[in-house]
């Protein structure tokens, strides 16, 4: 959507992208989504290209990613119940209900893939 913004006498300017667009764009870069994994989330057409030069050239942010060993979100919608359920078995291992997560994750994942062993199919909705 554009909109043709400014007052009378002032440079009128065609608005490209919303700044919740832009704000999203920030948002989805400082969890450490990829620049591929971003345009897939905008799902508007935006190349990654497009979200690469954003971030590194005109802001001028270096993506958390970006150095070697630096640690990066994964953000992973779940219900109210089972959040509650894991913060509950991080607490009684005296962990955090990241640490957990990220314990399990990559226990079940690295160095194979243990997917199949661990996930019951006909548990989840797809």
């Amino acid at each position: 959507m554009s909109l043709m913004l400014g007052k009378p006498g002032a440079p009128v300017f065609l608005e490209r992208r919303p700044q919740a667009w832009a704000g999203m764009v920030g948002f989805l870069a400082g969890r450490g989504y990829s620049s591929v994994a971003i345009a897939e989330r905008l799902n508007d057409g935006t190349h990654p290209a497009t979200i690469r030069a954003m971030v590194t050239r005109r802001w001028k942010l270096r993506p958390p990613g970006a150095r070697k060993g630096r640690m990066v979100d994964v953000m992973v919608p779940m219900r109210a119940k089972e959040r509650a359920a894991i913060e509950k078995n991080a607490a009684a291992r005296g962990l955090t209900s990241g640490e957990y997560c990220r314990r399990m994750l990559v226990c079940a994942s690295m160095p194979r893939d243990r997917y199949g062993e661990f996930v019951q199919q006909d548990r989840f909705d797809d």
